[in-house]
């Protein structure tokens, strides 16, 4: 625990330019993690403090002090104090040596998942202006510098969109399929999630009748019970117990519009107005999920088995209209979601939860005849 204790307070005490408190940790003779006037004491919670920039850093230095093992960031945001990290580091195998992590489904118990790196940016850091980079050494993938988003540019086609009415599966409201123009789009790799939602309400600060309008509900409403966020001291935050990198629940399409439009550099507050949009549009969303070829589920015909999606088949917590029944409703924190980053529902195109773990917002108004249209917007 000295160790990670040491790593974590210099960087923290780099970061902020607290000069006093990086003197005494450099040269303290006998490092002391228990020092109450160290920026983080043992227990205290590393994710109030740090956002997801500065936790890769984190744990490369925290991979530089442990050479024996490989250090995941998603180590330091599944174990967020100086005491439950030392453990978990010294739980890794010695062997390991790999940037995935598996984890228990809480929707599908026995299902081991496999994460990738969570990127998306957490706290109450600093907003960059929004521009994008190649990401990786590939050409199709950008990182977008005010959130951390991944974003994957999807190549024009001819897209094949809708369900043939003849196909057992399909709902009326889901055909004739029909081929639709669709130029180059860029679209985000994994949905928003709670750590990164909650920083966008911090630094933009809407007001109490935007926030009804985006993520509050009334009173009344059973579903209160499954808010994920809350308001404290520091600002928004992730409910405890509750994983920030959960894709954002209970989100309006006013909220999801307004974030996408900050996301992009725009002005957020025109989310009822603007006549420009971030979201993707039906046709672009569907082109996304399952790629130019008609295929009942993105990664094919196959059957959905519980390692390929996300799928919660117990609706006793809900009436029979899909509402949460209030007096047995299911605490927040064990709702059977998986991680924005965990490598479920993955599309041709390598976008993740474009099936299952939860619904996504499209631009479109709902229409019930938009597949007997002969075109859709590109």
């Amino acid at each position: 625990m000295q160790k990670v204790s040491r790593v974590l307070n210099e960087r923290v005490a780099q970061d902020e330019a607290d000069a006093p408190a990086l003197g005494r940790i450099m040269t303290e003779p006998v490092y002391n993690p228990d020092d109450e006037d160290l920026p983080l004491r043992p227990t205290d919670n590393i994710l109030l403090r740090r956002d997801s920039r500065c936790i890769i850093m984190d744990a490369f230095e925290l991979g530089r002090e442990f050479p024996e093992v490989e250090i995941d960031p998603r180590l330091v945001f599944d174990n967020p104090t100086i005491e439950s990290l030392s453990q978990a580091i010294v739980d890794l195998p010695k062997t390991q040596r790999t940037k995935s992590v598996e984890s228990a489904s809480t929707a599908q118990p026995g299902v081991t998942l496999t994460s990738v790196a969570f990127t998306q940016i957490t706290g109450t850091g600093e907003m960059a202006p929004c521009s994008y980079r190649p990401r990786g050494g590939e050409a199709s993938r950008y990182y977008r510098s005010t959130d951390g988003m991944e974003s994957i540019l999807l190549p024009a086609s001819m897209a094949r969109i809708g369900d043939d009415t003849n196909c057992p599966t399909a709902r009326e409201n889901e055909g004739p399929s029909h081929v639709v123009e669709l130029s180059s789009f860029l679209m985000d790799i994994e949905p928003v999630s709670l750590g990164a939602y909650a920083r966008f309400l911090n630094l933009t600060q809407p007001s109490q009748d935007e926030l009804f309008d985006f993520c509050l509900l009334p009173a009344e409403d059973a579903r209160c019970c499954h808010i994920p966020l809350t308001l404290g001291e520091e600002g928004w935050q992730v409910k405890p117990g509750v994983p920030p990198n959960w894709p954002m629940i209970l989100v309006s399409w006013y909220g999801a519009n307004a974030y996408a439009l900050w996301a992009h550099g725009e002005d957020w507050r025109s989310y009822k107005t603007a006549s420009k949009s971030f979201l993707p549009t039906e046709a672009q969303w569907e082109y996304a999920a399952r790629g130019p070829e008609t295929m009942q589920f993105p990664w094919g015909n196959d059957d959905a088995t519980p390692d390929l999606l996300n799928v919660c088949w117990d609706a006793s917590t809900y009436d029979s209209k899909g509402n949460v029944t209030a007096h047995v409703a299911t605490p927040l924190e064990e709702l059977p979601l998986v991680g924005v980053n965990v490598l479920m529902g993955v599309s041709p195109f390598g976008l993740r939860g474009m099936a299952g773990n939860v619904w996504q917002w499209c631009r479109d108004t709902y229409h019930t005849n938009f597949y007997m249209c002969t075109e859709a917007l590109p």
